[in-house]
C-alpha cells in the first residue's frame, strides 16, 4: 500500500511529471490535532448575484453613507445596500479599471481616476468629468489619507488637496527621487503613504508640512510591474500588502521589506506576459481565510494567506477568473464580474459561480518508483461523504459523483473517468474506491479527482495498492 500524495500547493512544474500536483478551483485547509489526514482540500468560495447592470467592463467600487457606487465603462452605476438593478448617476470618461476616492469632509468629495489621464468627481445623482482645481495636472492615480486627496504623474510627482478639500495649491506636491522611474500608483496602508514607480517604491509619512503635507521616509528597492499590481491594502481585508514587482515575481510587504511568496511556475508565467499592465490584484476573504489573487488574460493563480500556499483559479470554460475588482460593502465580498456587467457576491455558501459549475480538480504528485514499472490493482480515497444536498438540484446535487482518472505517461494523457459516488444527504458510502488499473511505466501514476457537482468538496487523501514489474 502506496500514498497518493496530493497537493497543499499548486505545483504544476514545466511538465506534470516534474510538478508536485495541482489545484484548481479548491485550497488546502489544514485539519486539527488528531484528524485523519494533514489537510482537507476544500472547494473555492463561489459567486451569487447581489446587484445588476445594463453595463460592462467593472473599473471599480466606493462605498459612501450606504450607496454602493461602481464604475464601468463610460458610466457611473450606484446601488444600495440591498443590491438589486443599478440606477445610473452619469457618464464616466474612459474605459480601463481606476482608482475611487474620499475624503473626510462631512459630505466627503468622491472622485475617480484612470492610469489614462480620465479623472471624474461625483455626487448622488451627478458626474463631471474634471477636477475642480485647475492647478492639478494630468494625473494617474489616486488615493486619500488623513483627509487629503493624494494624486500622482507619470513623470515621479505626488499631489495632495487641501484638508477635507478639492483645491490644489499648485506648490503642494512632492517628487519621488530615489530613482528616476516615475509613479504608477499611490495607496494608504497602516497610516502611511506608498508612492509605487516601476523600480521603487517610496514611503512618505504625514509630518503637517506645508504646502506639501507629507515627507519621504524609506525607499524600497522593488517596484511595480503594472499599475493594478498592488492589493491588501483595502478596507476590512487588514492582511498587508502583496505586490507583483517589477522583477516578475510576486511579494508580501514585511513592514518595509518585500519578501517573496511566488513559486517558480507563476514567476515564469508572469515573466512572459508582454504586457504588464494587463496584470491585476485583487483581494478577499471567506471562512476566515484571507485570498490574494494575480489575473491576467491567459490564467489565475490565487494566494492562501491563512496557509501561505497556492492555487489556480479558472472559471467555467475560460482560462481565468471571472472575478474582478474586489470590494468590501454592506458586509459582504463583492466583486465586478468580467462574463457579465453584475455585481457578485464572493461566498463559501455557493457551490457554483452564479449559473456555471465551480470544477474542482485536484492531481496528485507522480507515484513511482524510477526506474521500476508497476502495476496498480486497486486505488483508495478519502473524502468527505454523505454530501448530498436533499434540496438541491436533482441529480447533481442530491446524489453527487466524483471523476477520478490516472495517467501513466507523466501528466499527457489520462484515462477514462470513473465516476464514484459520495452519498446523499447525511449517508455514508462505502470506500471510493477505483480498480482495473493499466500497468505504469517508469513514469508511474498521476491521479486526476475531478467534481463539478455544487455540493460540499472535501478530498483528505489516497492510497493505492500495486506490484512491482520487471524494469
Amino acid at each position: 500500500m502506496a500514498k497518493i500524495i496530493f497537493p497543499v500547493s499548486h505545483s504544476p512544474g514545466l511538465r506534470a511529471s516534474e510538478g508536485a500536483g495541482r489545484l484548481y478551483n479548491c485550497y488546502a485547509e489544514p485539519l486539527g490535532e488528531g484528524a485523519r489526514a494533514v489537510a482537507v482540500r476544500h472547494r473555492s468560495p463561489g459567486l451569487t448575484n447581489f446587484g445588476t447592470t445594463t453595463r460592462e467592463g467593472c473599473r471599480g467600487f466606493l462605498e459612501v453613507a450606504g450607496v454602493l457606487y461602481v464604475g464601468f465603462e463610460t458610466k457611473l452605476e450606484k446601488f444600495t445596500s440591498s443590491g438589486g438593478a443599478s440606477t445610473n448617476v452619469g457618464n464616466l470618461n474612459g474605459t480601463k479599471k481606476g482608482f475611487f476616492a474620499r475624503n473626510n469632509a462631512t459630505t466627503p468629495d468622491k472622485w475617480f481616476v484612470d492610469p489614462d489621464g480620465n479623472i471624474a468627481v461625483f455626487t448622488p445623482t451627478t458626474v463631471t468629468n474634471s477636477w475642480p482645481d485647475a492647478d492639478l495636472p494630468a494625473v494617474n492615480s489616486t488615493c486619500s489619507i488623513n483627509g487629503y486627496g493624494v494624486f500622482t504623474t507619470g513623470d515621479g510627482k505626488a499631489f495632495a488637496t487641501g484638508l477635507n478639500s478639492t483645491s490644489v495649491d499648485a506648490l503642494s506636491f512632492g517628487t519621488a527621487q530615489a530613482k528616476p522611474d516615475g509613479l504608477y500608483r499611490c495607496i494608504e496602508w497602516a497610516g502611511r503613504l506608498y508612492l509605487f514607480g516601476t523600480q521603487t517604491t517610496e514611503i512618505w509619512t504625514d509630518q503637517g508640512l506645508s504646502p506639501f503635507p507629507f515627507a519621504r521616509s524609506d525607499v524600497m528597492p522593488r517596484g511595480l510591474a503594472g499599475p493594478y499590481c498592488v492589493t491588501g491594502h483595502e478596507d476590512s481585508f487588514t492582511k498587508g500588502l502583496h505586490i507583483v514587482a517589477d522583477d516578475n515575481a510576486v511579494y508580501r510587504i514585511d513592514g518595509n521589506a518585500p519578501i517573496k511568496i511566488s513559486p517558480p511556475d507563476l514567476d515564469a508565467l508572469i515573466e512572459a506576459v508582454a504586457d504588464k499592465t494587463t496584470i491585476e490584484m485583487c483581494s478577499y476573504i471567506s471562512r476566515g481565510h484571507a485570498f490574494i489573487q494575480v489575473k491576467c488574460a491567459a490564467w489565475t493563480w490565487t494566494f492562501n494567506i491563512n496557509n501561505g500556499k497556492w492555487h489556480e483559479r479558472p472559471s467555467y470554460l475560460i482560462v481565468n477568473s471571472r472575478i474582478t475588482q474586489t470590494y468590501y460593502a454592506f458586509g459582504k465580498w463583492l466583486c465586478g464580474d468580467d462574463l457579465t456587467g453584475n455585481v457578485q457576491q464572493i461566498t463559501s455558501a455557493s457551490h457554483k459561480e452564479i449559473d456555471n459549475p465551480l470544477v474542482c480538480e485536484v492531481w496528485s504528485a507522480p507515484l513511482q518508483d524510477f526506474p521500476r514499472r508497476s502495476r496498480g490493482i486497486s486505488a483508495f480515497f478519502d473524502f468527505a461523504v454523505g454530501v448530498g444536498d436533499a434540496a438541491g438540484e436533482d441529480p447533481i446535487a442530491t446524489d453527487p459523483g466524483v471523476e477520478i482518472s490516472y495517467s501513466t505517461d507523466g501528466g499527457q494523457t489520462f484515462s477514462i473517468p470513473r465516476i464514484r459516488k459520495l452519498g446523499r444527504q447525511s449517508i455514508g458510502t462505502a470506500r471510493i474506491r477505483v480498480n482495473q488499473i493499466k500497468a505504469a511505466g517508469p513514469q508511474g501514476y498521476i491521479w486526476k479527482v475531478r467534481m463539478s457537482d455544487p455540493v460540499h468538496f472535501g478530498l483528505m487523501g489516497g492510497e493505492m495498492t500495486g506490484e512491482p514489474r520487471a524494469a
